[in-house]
């Protein structure tokens, strides 16, 4: 009990200075647990929500803020996906990298309820390379996000 209530102290301490933001978009299931985004230099961790267990993918990337408006920070970003998962289901060692590939952003988060501005709308555009550079695509996220914390 006394463990469990020391960290959540810790967890609310650290939300209230630094701030956190979670986004989900619905139509890649996709959870998104980020940094304060509304700092020129934030990080962000993404969970795939919807997959097969031996494909569940997790993206890291640090993003940056290029503009600042009222209500919509524009940001670009760079970052890697792993599928650590994939590292222990193989057999053959080639294929025992977790590292599944490499990805581009450029989006933005708006908040569109003055009444309400750290409830945002996500919406992304980001290329996407396989580790060889052999295969790709171009992905377009749109999700609802939420940003914690006293560091609006």
């Amino acid at each position: 009990m006394r463990k469990t209530l020391s960290l959540l102290i810790l967890f609310v301490a650290f939300q209230s200075v630094y701030g956190q933001a979670v986004t989900f978009y619905p139509w890649t299931s996709t959870l998104s647990v980020a940094t304060n985004p509304n700092r020129v230099v934030w990080g962000d961790m993404r969970f795939q929500m919807n997959s097969y267990f031996s494909s569940l993918s997790t993206e890291v990337s640090p993003m940056f803020n290029v503009t600042k408006g009222e209500r919509a920070k524009f940001y670009v970003g760079a970052g890697v996906r792993f599928n650590f998962i994939n590292y222990f289901t193989q057999d053959d060692p080639e294929k025992q990298n977790p590292l599944e590939g490499y990805f581009l952003s450029v989006g933005v988060r708006a908040s569109p309820i003055v009444k309400i501005p750290r409830l945002q709308l996500a919406f992304e555009l980001s290329p996407y390379s396989n580790k060889n550079f052999d295969l790709g695509l171009f992905r377009a996220n749109l999700g609802l996000g939420y940003v914690f914390g006293k560091g609006f």
